[in-house]
């Protein structure tokens, strides 16, 4: 996935949106991690960590935090956070979780949060046999993952992010949610597809990797008319979903 890097570190430059501090819907999220896999301390690896936010949340309710991102502005920002909040357990990895190397059997939680998809079927499958490898036996994977109904509605659905275009677009038969940014003053143009998996499709997608699905945590929705994004909403409209993943026993 060659193209990942530009085009997050784009996205970042162009919105805006993943720097600024800890809010409370980082710390939403948190407190879900914790409902899930009970009290710290325990160790949990962020995947796709971006600008930090989620990780230091965590870690300000008494997790040992080890986050990878590969984007280094967000890097950066990851480790401003960090000085801000010393009390934080976190530990940053900048490169690529695909390719970086993390000891079997360490962590009692692996969370991905806003960007699982951005592979082919086998891609994912790849990812998911790792996350297998990095959890305790007793540990979950916690994966939000969105849903084909919600991206097929939003097609033609366009707003300003920061300084960028965004417009959403849908492919019906690769069931991937696509994501254009441009520039309006020099044309310049980002492009990312998310595969969407129902949670049917996620069961079937995690055969052979060593994980089950046991849980499925409805996310919110965006109300494309009045540009409002609803929560809680029944997992039939939900744009997102938390998948709760454990390793077969």
């Amino acid at each position: 996935m060659w193209w990942t890097r530009d085009f997050y570190t784009k996205q970042a430059e162009w919105s805006g949106a993943y720097y600024g501090g800890v809010t409370q819907w980082h710390r939403r999220k948190a407190e879900q991690a914790r409902a899930i896999l009970g009290a710290p301390p325990q160790y949990i690896l962020e995947l796709g960590a971006g600008g930090g936010q989620n990780a230091i949340a965590l870690a300000e309710i008494g997790y040992k935090v080890i986050a990878i991102e590969q984007v280094s502005l967000l890097v950066q920002h990851l480790h401003e956070l960090r000085r801000q909040y010393p009390q934080a357990q976190v530990e940053v990895i900048e490169g690529d979780f695909y390719q970086v190397d993390m000891p079997e059997s360490s962590f009692d939680g692996v969370c991905y949060w806003d960007g699982f998809g951005i592979g082919t079927d086998e891609e994912q499958r790849t990812l998911l046999k790792r996350i297998y490898a990095w959890l305790r036996p007793s540990g979950r994977a916690l994966i939000d993952v969105y849903t084909p109904w919600h991206a097929a509605k939003s097609v033609g659905y366009r707003e300003q992010v920061g300084k960028a275009e965004r417009e959403y677009g849908f492919d019906g038969e690769g069931c991937r949610w696509i994501d254009r940014w441009w520039l309006e003053e020099t044309g310049e143009s980002i492009e990312q597809s998310l595969r969407c998996y129902s949670p049917a499709d996620l069961r079937l997608l995690l055969e052979g990797t060593g994980l089950e699905l046991v849980h499925v945590e409805p996310g919110g929705m965006m109300d494309y008319e009045s540009k409002r994004y609803v929560e809680p909403v029944p997992l039939e409209q939900a744009m997102w979903y938390v998948a709760v993943l454990r390793p077969i026993k």
